[in-house]
This record gives C-alpha cells, sequence and structure tokens, in this order.
C-alpha cells in the first residue's frame, strides 16, 4: 500500500474541465501558486468528470485486482474477538470466531504483527483450511500501467510521460505546443540569466499526423500541461486506484475454507505487559483484606467487545521470528566457459520414473495440536489442513507437494499447509542436568526413518490455550527431538551429588603393577510432580561410563545418546519421588615395580578379595624387599651426611694447624683429630659402599619378582 499517493498525484494534476466535453478526453498540467501550500498538498482541483456510463461500468482498476480475493471476500463472514489472554511475559492470545457459516474468514491485521499471526494463527471448526493469503509485505512489482504509475512519483511529470510513450499526447506550456504520438522525451537544464537562476526543463519528440518529427524544449516543468485521449483513460484506471492504496496500517489476511462452514481463530501477538498492583486493607481484630489489580492495555488493534479477558502468570519461551517478509539467499556467480566446450549424454527419463517409485513414501510430520483453545461457548476442535500428496525423497532434496491449483496475484503472500498427520509426539518433562536442575515442559517427537523435515519455530497450545514456544531444528531419518517450551510449574526438583573412588582389581604384569580402579558418580534426584509425567534427563558420562538409575516404585530406563551425554526415562506418577543416578568409570594405573611406591603397595595389600593369594604372596615379599630398601637408602643418606660433617670439620682443622705450631701440644692434639676423623670418612665410605652393593643384589631380586 502506497500511503501518500493520492496527495501526491492531487499536487501534481490540474485536470481542466474544459477539457473534458465527455469521455475523459482532459489533461493535467503543473502549475504553482506563489500563494499555495508548501507541503505538497494541491491548489486547487478545477474537475474531474467522467464519461457517460462510467459510474456503472467496472474500471480498469477493478478488473485488474485478482478475481479469488474478490470472491474470498464476498463469501467471509465477520468475525469477533471473544477471549484475549494477556501473559505477564508481554504476549496476548487472541480468539475469535465467524458471525456465521462462510467459505472464507478475514482478519483485519496490524502490520507489525502480521508475522505473529501468520507463525501462531490455530484455525478451529469441522472446515479443513485450505490456505492463509494477504498483500506481499514488498510490493514485487505490477504488470500494469497504472501499477507503474503508482510506483513512481506523480508529482513529477516524466512519470506520466512516461507511461504515454507511442500514445497521442498534445504537449503545452511553451513556446510551441506539440500535438500527435509520444516518441522521447528528455530532461534539460534551462539556462538561466543574472535575475534568474537556471531551472529543469524538457525535450519532447512526437510524430505528428501529417507523418513528420516534431521537437519542442518547453523551458519549465512548472507549466507543462499534457492533454489526450490516453491520459484520461490512464487517469480513469489510476484515480480508484489511488483511494485503495493509502495504507490503513492494516492487512487483510483471508483465511481460504474448503467448505462453508463456522470458523474460529487463535494467534499469539506481542503487547505490553499487565502490571499487578496490590492493595492490603487490615480491619477490625487484625483481619487483613488483600485486594489484587492489573493494569493493562488493548495493543492488539482488535477493538474488545464483551469478551473473556483472561491474566495469565508464566514463564513460556517465546521468540519473534518475521515469516511475512520475503528471505532471500545469494547464489555465488558462475563465470562462463569461453571457448571450450563439452558434450555430456541425455539423463533417461526412466530413470527418474524407477527412482522416483522405489523411493519410499515420506511420512507426513505430526500434528503439534490435540485439541484446540478452549472456549466457553461451543468449542470446536482443531482443523484439519488441506495437503498434497506424501513427502518425495529424492538423492538432493526432499519435495512436500501442495494440494490443488494455486492462483497467486502478483502483490499477494500465500500461506499453505504442507504437512499433516500423527505421528510419535508427546508431552513430557525434561531435565537437563549437564546444564542445571530447571526442568521444563516439552514436548518429544519422533519422525519415520525416511521422514526429513525442515526446522522452524512450533507455537505450542493446549486446552488452556498458547503455552509457548519451541526452537525446532529439523529432523532427518527417524532422529528423536526433545522440545522445550516452557518452565515446569507441575514437577520440582532438587539435585545432590557425590564421588567415590574405589580398587577394583591389582595384577603383577611384565615388572609393573596395573591397578583397576572404578570411580563412581552418584546423583540423587528428588523430584515433586504435582501431576503424573514422564520425566527425561539428561547426565553426563564420559567414555566408557556405565550409567544406571534407580527408584523406589519407578522403573527408569537409560539409554546411551553419545560420548558426552546419557538420557534416563522413568514414568511418574503423581507425588515425590528419588531417583539414584549412577555413573560408573572405570579407570587403569600402571607402575614399575622398581619404583613401586610403598603407599601404594599398601593401599593394594588391604584391598581384601581384590587380589589373588598369589600376588599377595608376590606383593608382601615385593614389599619387604621394597622396605629393605628403603632402609638401606636411609642408612646411605644417613652416612653420606656424617661424611660430609667429618670433611667440613678435617677441612677446619687443617686451617688452624696452619696457624698455630705443630710441635706444640695443641698443635698434637689438632693432628690427632685430623687423622681420627679421616679414618671416620674412610670407615663410613666404606659403609655406604657396603650398603650399595647390598641395595644392588635386592634390586635384583626386586626385579626376579
Amino acid at each position: 500500500m502506497r500511503a501518500s499517493r493520492l496527495g501526491a498525484l492531487a499536487a501534481a494534476l490540474l485536470i481542466s474541465t474544459s477539457l473534458v466535453p465527455a469521455g475523459w478526453t482532459g489533461g493535467a498540467a503543473w502549475a504553482q501558486s506563489a500563494n499555495g501550500p508548501s507541503d505538497g498538498r494541491p491548489n486547487a482541483i478545477q474537475g474531474v468528470v467522467p464519461g457517460e456510463g462510467t459510474a456503472a461500468e467496472t474500471t480498469p482498476a477493478e478488473t485488474s485486482r485478482p478475481e479469488t480475493a474478490r470472491a474470498e471476500t464476498a463469501r467471509a463472514a465477520a468475525v469477533a474477538v471473544t477471549r484475549v489472554t494477556l501473559a505477564t511475559g508481554g504476549l496476548a492470545q487472541v480468539e475469535g470466531r465467524m458471525a456465521g457459516p462462510a467459505s472464507a474468514m478475514n482478519l483485519a491485521i496490524e502490520r507489525p504483527q502480521v508475522a505473529d499471526v501468520l507463525r501462531t494463527l490455530l484455525v478451529t471448526g469441522p472446515a479443513p483450511v485450505v490456505s492463509i493469503d494477504l498483500e506481499a509485505a514488498e510490493p514485487v512489482g505490477a504488470r500494469s500501467a497504472t501499477g507503474r504509475l503508482l510506483a513512481g512519483n506523480l508529482a513529477d511529470p516524466t512519470t506520466i510521460l512516461t507511461a504515454l510513450i507511442g500514445k497521442e499526447v498534445t504537449l503545452s506550456g511553451g513556446p510551441r505546443t506539440l500535438s500527435g504520438t509520444l516518441l522521447a522525451f528528455s530532461p534539460v537544464t534551462v539556462p538561466g540569466s543574472d535575475q534568474t537562476p537556471e531551472k529543469p526543463g524538457l525535450r519532447a519528440a512526437v510524430a505528428t499526423p501529417a507523418g513528420e518529427v516534431a521537437f519542442a524544449v518547453f523551458p519549465s516543468l512548472e507549466h507543462i500541461a499534457i492533454e489526450g485521449p490516453a491520459l484520461a483513460e490512464a487517469m480513469a484506471e489510476l484515480i480508484p486506484a489511488l483511494g485503495e492504496s493509502v495504507d490503513d496500517g492494516r492487512r487483510d489476511l483471508t483465511v481460504r475454507l474448503a467448505e462453508p462452514a463456522e470458523a474460529g481463530f487463535s494467534f499469539v501477538v506481542p503487547t505490553t505487559v499487565w502490571r499487578p498492583s496490590y492493595r492490603a486493607v487490615i480491619g477490625e481484630g487484625g483481619k487483613v483484606n488483600l485486594q489484587g489489580w492489573a493494569t493493562l492495555e488493548n495493543t492488539t488493534g482488535l477493538d474488545w467487545t464483551g469478551i473473556d479477558l483472561r491474566l495469565a502468570v508464566g514463564t513460556p519461551v517465546a521468540y519473534s521470528q518475521d515469516v511475512y517478509s520475503p528471505l532471500r539467499t545469494r547464489r555465488p556467480d558462475a563465470p562462463f566457459e569461453v571457448g571450450r566446450t563439452a558434450e555430456t549424454g541425455i539423463v533417461a527419463a526412466e530413470e527418474t520414473a524407477q527412482f522416483a517409485a522405489a523411493a519410499p513414501p515420506r511420512a507426513d510430520a505430526g500434528r503439534m495440536f490435540r485439541r484446540g483453545p478452549a472456549a466457553e461457548a461451543a468449542p470446536m476442535p482443531v482443523a484439519d489442513l488441506v495437503t498434497g500428496a506424501p513427502a518425495e525423497a529424492g538423492t538432493a532434496a526432499t519435495i512436500f507437494p501442495v494440494a490443488g491449483a494455486i492462483d497467486l496475484a502478483a502483490g499477494r503472500t500465500l500461506t499453505v499447509p504442507f504437512l499433516s498427520g500423527d505421528e510419535d509426539i508427546q508431552r513430557i518433562t525434561y531435565l537437563d542436568l549437564l546444564g542445571g536442575a530447571q526442568p521444563f515442559d516439552s514436548l518429544e517427537m519422533t519422525f519415520d526413518a525416511e521422514a526429513t523435515v525442515p526446522g522452524g519455530l512450533i507455537a505450542v497450545y493446549d486446552q488452556d490455550g498458547f503455552v509457548g514456544d519451541a526452537r525446532f531444528g529439523g529432523a532427518d531419518g527417524g532422529e528423536p527431538r526433545i522440545l522445550p517450551f516452557a518452565v515446569s510449574a507441575d514437577l520440582k526438583a532438587t539435585t545432590q551429588s557425590r564421588a567415590n573412588r574405589t580398587l577394583t582389581t591389582a595384577s603383577l604384569r611384565g615388572g609393573s603393577l596395573v591397578i583397576r580402579r572404578s570411580e563412581v558418580e552418584t546423583t540423587t534426584l528428588t523430584v515433586a510432580a504435582s501431576e503424573a509425567t514422564t520425566l527425561v534427563t539428561d547426565i553426563a558420562r564420559l567414555g566408557n561410563d556405565t550409567v544406571s538409575a534407580t527408584g523406589e516404585g519407578l522403573s527408569p530406563e537409560v539409554v546411551t545418546i553419545d560420548e558426552g551425554r546419557a538420557r534416563i526415562r522413568v514414568a511418574l506418577p503423581a507425588g515425590q519421588h528419588t531417583l539414584t543416578v549412577t555413573a560408573e568409570r572405570p579407570i587403569m594405573e600402571r607402575y614399575l615395580l622398581a619404583s613401586l611406591p610403598a603407599p601404594v603397595i599398601e593401599e593394594v595389600l588391604s584391598s581384601g578379595g581384590a587380589i589373588d593369594a598369589e600376588t599377595r604372596e608376590r606383593l608382601e615379599g615385593i614389599r619387604a624387599l621394597t622396605a629393605e630398601i628403603a632402609a638401606i637408602d636411609r642408612t646411605i643418606a644417613q652416612r653420606e651426611q656424617e661424611i660430609d660433617a667429618l670433611r667440613r670439620a678435617v677441612e677446619f682443622d687443617r686451617d688452624n694447624l696452619e696457624a698455630i705450631d705443630a710441635s706444640t701440644p695443641e698443635g698434637a692434639e689438632v693432628r690427632r683429630r685430623i687423622i681420627s676423623r679421616t679414618g671416620d670418612i674412610d670407615a663410613a665410605m666404606a659403609e655406604v659402599s657396603d650398603l650399595s652393593r647390598r641395595r644392588a643384589e635386592v634390586e635384583q631380586r626386586l626385579s626376579a619378582n
């Protein structure tokens, strides 16, 4: 819709009554008044006089409208809003129904809300839904001359002249008047003078009835005038179309039904958040009267008249996604192969036909809704969808045929169903222990093994209405999908974890001690369910972890998803339950016997039945030999410390001996100490040598084990 076309045309076109005696043989003139308004509004409209019979005839603008749109509008019944649910998350679920049976339902939706309505619209009633169509978000171009005029700047004379190329016209407003078939025109700049600035003009060429080509320059676009029957004809189509092009900020959605019937609708749009406030009145005897008030707005774009208003408090998962605006992708350019040729065979049509016959038909995906939104008066089931043949699986793509022969005029948007059916879909409660302990109401969906289903947002409804959005990333080859759509209000969960490591076996192999341990992480999950549900819980696992789960009165099932995740499924009755989840991880350690730490030996020997008698006997011998080696090492270290201390003392005495007379008694005493300590050093070194030989013998015995 073009919002300013009517004002632009009125400002640009002055149609003279003297030029329209009958049949729209008038003209258009551009003029400017010094006293006129400067905001683009017209100075005056001197008359628009249609020819005889035009009031009863269908204008070309009317005939250019899609016939299907007019027919659907004629068969559409009035609709009324019956219920609005406002959520604290800033969403409004709008429900309504038709006043009587019809084969189409028209909804006038505010432009900013069209994408949300298209994405969440749910139609109820006995008649299947064929399609939903509306004006395109972006004009894709009009094929008619009227459409090209509406798309141009009507305040510019060249826009009108462009539409009249090849038509009979009369151009005036300059030194010369041209009459004939308009061949071409081009803008020119008319030079100015010292007193006047340069200004835009126009050069035109026409073919005259005498067979000549006449040229003229019109020095001012402000005074050029256009006349002729072709212009009158164009204006007869343009003027009505201008009135229809004024954008009132709404889009008309037409819901087509397979047959006349009563139908209802429900959709979700963003709105302002309703705000609660409270009053607490304390009366006699301390009795408190609490009053709760809600402040809200109607921003749905539809009048509320006698509706059922509901205020909802919850935490739905909600997203914004513009499915109304066109979405385009960029393709890479392929260069031309110049100077080379190639030849390839023709693919026989039979091969394609054989493949199509051999390919298994794709199963339709599951319908998301089992019941329609609850309505207090005459609730209706969710309407079936009119879909085409089952999807066809090819080598490079999956094709979803659309039902029927589709009519879609330029400038319109169409929404049609492509998938419908009952698959393995159930409502569960999902708890991801890898990301926290917050349970979510979720959908669990599994499609047929041959199905490839594209991803998108899923607006989820239950018997109470809209409950949240789920992000569906698509499914291929029967892959199961869990799609959270709202924080669960029916199940609360707490977790407590502990881990311990135990020795399971120990053995001697090739000069090494091999120890196998079991690291066990136990998670205790306590849940309180206000109603029966199926709980699906994901827990972390590493490599060869073995995950198991137990619970009193419960029968949990555990499956491995991948190397980092295991999934537990359990049917929970209403009430409080405790689920114990155990992840057991095997660990292997290897120690060389020659450097086996004593604490490891003691741990293994104290492990009871984790080792056999032969291994125990050998380990006890190893422990004795290891203890002997440790004792020798301690003695050697002690003797080496003593040797170091004696060497320092001998060095000190030698320094003193140089400072005194060696023949004196003091000198004799120093010599005696030096000789004695040197002998102690020799004895200690001999002992260290003996200990080292003993250690080597013990190590040899240890290696023999």
